[in-house]
């Protein structure tokens, strides 16, 4: 019975804190960039799942460095794919290209993206020999178009 009385207690010493909090209170971030971009090669490897049989999908990521224009909303990217390893075996260098390319991209806090002009939605497999563009919003509403594009890619 003591116990029960102690949560109510509890309860209605803490209300105060809970209520004092509001939406309106937290910050409506007004920016809209892209501030980095990574590219990932994703490949069907020799090892197999031991419960399917299928082989398993292997990634690695690329080395890549992003000249970003905040102005002109747009990012060159630079590629360099890493020496073949024993996580990254030859084989597997060999099928790399910016054909079949997984990306992703590094936004302002609370930004959110959306492909547009035929560009498909990051984390899934697309051909980077041309340009991507999305629109980014910020949680406040602004609006910004980016221009993704790998300007050298190095094997």
């Amino acid at each position: 019975m003591l116990k029960t009385y102690i949560k109510w207690l509890y309860i209605i010493l803490l209300m105060p804190l809970l209520a004092s909090c509001s939406w309106e209170d937290l910050p409506a971030y007004e920016d809209a960039n892209i501030e980095g971009a990574q590219f990932y090669f994703r490949w069907a490897s020799d090892d197999k799942d031991a419960i399917t049989g299928e082989p398993i999908v292997k990634e690695i990521q690329l080395n890549s460095s992003s000249k970003i224009n905040q102005d002109a909303g747009t990012v060159d990217v630079t590629i360099t794919v890493p020496a073949a390893s024993n996580n990254f075996p030859e084989s597997a260098r060999q099928k790399c290209s910016l054909d079949q390319l997984w990306a992703q991209v590094t936004l302002s806090t609370a930004a959110r993206l959306t492909p547009i002009n035929g560009s498909k939605p990051l984390g899934t497999p697309d051909n980077w020999n041309q340009e991507h563009q999305y629109e980014v919003m910020a949680a406040n509403g602004t609006k910004k178009t980016w221009t993704i594009r790998v300007v050298s890619f190095t094997k």
